[in-house]
């Protein structure tokens, strides 16, 4: 009935239109959704700031979604959900979307999904989602919000999902998220937070994912958490924090790529660790690290992992090593790895092993050694008596063929003694290839001290540029 009553409204005001003076009449539009959408998506249409829009002129039902494809639309029209009764997912991504109308959301109440990314949004005003009451998922990522307020989100209680990644926030309001009883997966990675008020997170307690990487931290409370006894994923990339403590009673998976990392400890039990690409020298200090099943020191500078420091990673399901600056590799460093059935030694300047070492890997079954420095007649075997003898995966290598002595399967490898190389000539080369592989190595990890230093400065004048 009040849809009727709205849609006869509508009339009376088109009627009227042809009294209204030419200089509003302007400002009042008919956009008829038929002429623009098929399927689903709707092409074509261009909305002012200013703009008075009359949707349709009867209600289109059974339409469940609709995606806004090249169209430039600076406000939701308000009438959009008189005219699709039934809408369930909204998508307005890259839009052009600057504000809301009020009441923006008036009956959205079948609206589940709201996708608002890549716009010119800048602020979230209060209560504007009062309509939307059973919204699961609302996604306002890459815009250029600067603040949010208490009520922002006042309506949401039903929300699941909020994306809020890769705005210009720098502060929460202590009660932003009070009323998200519901709320599982919070993603605030690339904003400007430095801090977050204590007890921010405290009504959040069926928080299962949170997402904070490339912000500005200096320090980490695990504390913030302290309520969430469900959190299986915690994302701190990008943080520049060269130590970090975590405590958790239990956490399904930590990331922690690219944060010049150079000391980790975490207490409580964590099943999956992702460190890649930090300044790590010795494995993670975890108290209960038999319960870690999965763990990525990938472009770290561990080296050659004296001293059996996995002997206490007895749980190990999934190892990588890859670019680690080895060359070499302790008898009894997997000893207790007795699970493992995933391992990369990958990019490292590795000539050499000991067949011990691969005596307690009775699960193995993706091994991983290309892009190393492997001594033919020693890949050889290792191919022969350990790899295809037990039906393990692995990959091949990707070398200018000039550049190496052989391939055998696809992986490149040196030869040693002169009779079977094609290329070296001198007498004793094991001194030679361990030399040439430490320079590699070298040159490798220079590059990558480079690459890092490139990342910090880059950011530091992006930052710069959005000061300006």
């Amino acid at each position: 009935m009040q849809i009727v009553l709205k849609f006869l409204l509508m009339t009376v005001i088109m009627m009227m239109m042809r009294n209204v003076p030419k200089v509003q009449l302007a400002q009042l539009r008919r956009v008829w959704m038929q002429d623009h959408c098929q399927n689903g998506i709707c092409s074509g249409i261009h909305i002012g700031r200013n703009d008075y829009v009359i949707m349709s002129q009867a209600p289109i039902a059974k339409q469940i979604m609709l995606t806004f494809v090249n169209s430039s639309i600076a406000k939701i029209p308000h009438l959009m959900f008189d005219t699709f009764p039934d809408l369930q997912v909204l998508r307005l991504e890259n839009c052009s979307v600057e504000t809301f109308e009020r009441p923006q959301f008036d009956g959205a109440s079948n609206l589940m999904s709201l996708f608002l990314g890549y716009n010119l949004l800048k602020d979230i005003p209060k209560n504007i989602f009062l309509g939307a009451d059973n919204l699961n998922a609302l996604t306002l990522n890459n815009n250029f919000i600067k603040s949010l307020h208490n009520s922002s989100f006042h309506a949401l209680k039903e929300l699941k999902e909020l994306n809020l990644a890769d705005n210009q926030l720098e502060l929460l309001p202590l009660g932003v998220f009070a009323t998200m009883r519901k709320l599982l997966d919070l993603n605030l990675a690339g904003n400007r937070f430095e801090l977050f008020p204590r007890g921010i997170f405290d009504k959040n307690l069926n928080l299962t994912r949170v997402n904070l990487a490339r912000n500005r931290f200096k320090v980490f409370e695990s504390e913030l958490f302290k309520m969430q006894p469900r959190l299986t994923l915690l994302d701190l990339s990008g943080l520049i924090l060269q130590e970090l403590t975590l405590n958790f009673p239990i956490l399904e998976s930590i990331v922690a790529n690219n944060c010049d990392l150079r000391k980790l400890t975490v207490y409580g039990i964590v099943k999956e660790l992702e460190l890649r690409n930090n300044s790590l020298r010795e494995i993670p200090h975890m108290p209960n690290a038999s319960n870690v099943t999965s763990l990525d020191l990938s472009h770290n500078p561990l080296g050659n992992l004296q001293g059996n420091p996995l002997r206490r990673y007895t749980g190990l399901l999934r190892l990588n090593l890859s670019a680690t600056n080895m060359h070499d590799l302790p008898e009894g460093v997997f000893k207790k790895q007795n699970h493992l059935k995933l391992l990369d030694i990958s990019s490292n300047s590795l000539y050499n092993l000991k067949f011990i070492i691969f005596d307690s890997l009775k699960s193995l079954q993706y091994f991983y050694f290309q892009q190393n420095n492997w001594n033919c007649d020693f890949l050889q075997l290792l191919l022969n008596s350990f790899v295809k003898r037990r039906d393990i995966s692995f990959m091949e290598d990707i070398v200018e063929p000039e550049l190496v002595d052989d391939y055998i399967d696809g992986v490149a490898c040196w030869y040693e003694n002169t009779k079977s190389s094609r290329h070296c000539e001198s007498g004793t080369l094991t001194d030679a290839a361990l030399e040439l592989s430490i320079v590699r190595n070298d040159i490798k990890t220079m590059m990558e001290t480079m690459d890092k230093k490139f990342v910090k400065i880059y950011r530091i004048l992006e930052e710069m540029k959005l000061r300006l």
